[in-house]
């Protein structure tokens, strides 16, 4: 699992800025080949999406909160019908920070489950930190994201 993460995240440090950008409301798919990405931003500038390399995806949060790489913390999440507790490993790449989400399938289940989705962090003052997202168009772009990395599975010897 590890070495997963690793490659995938490499993927997206690497990835083009020269792919093809589709836009659904408020959601961008990002398709550069090998990976494909489908993201939001919100007021705060941080974003919410997922990423795929070939077909292994993960969703992830790239927040102003400051983490320690490879550390793993807990995060609440909340949709309109979804309320749950997830793991998230701090990661950085490049000079940024990304906390990869997981389980995957909670993620997935809260985004088909409401028209706003909200993450809330355990800070070290004993506060939280709230960051909420917009997920019009989620459905959409997550599809075509999901369907590009099938696709990419389908011809992997295709530049």
């Amino acid at each position: 699992m590890k070495q997963l993460l690793l490659s995938i995240l490499c993927c997206l440090s690497l990835q083009a800025s020269a792919g093809e950008k589709v836009a659904y409301q408020n959601w961008i798919v990002d398709m550069s080949g090998s990976t494909t990405e489908a993201y939001t931003a919100n007021d705060s500038k941080s974003s919410f999406g997922v990423f795929c390399a070939a077909d292994k995806c993960l969703f992830y949060l790239h927040q102003a909160l400051q983490c320690q790489p490879g550390a793993k913390y807990s995060v609440l999440m909340n949709s309109l019908k979804v309320s749950t507790a997830l793991s998230m490993q701090c990661t950085q790449i490049g000079g940024n920070l990304f906390q990869i989400l997981d389980p995957f399938d909670a993620v997935l289940n809260a985004v088909k489950a409401g028209d706003t989705i909200g993450f809330a962090v355990a800070l070290q003052s004993g506060a939280f930190g709230v960051t909420r997202f917009s997920l019009a168009g989620s459905t959409d772009a997550i599809r075509r994201a999901l369907q590009e990395a099938a696709k990419a599975v389908q011809r992997p010897n295709q530049p």
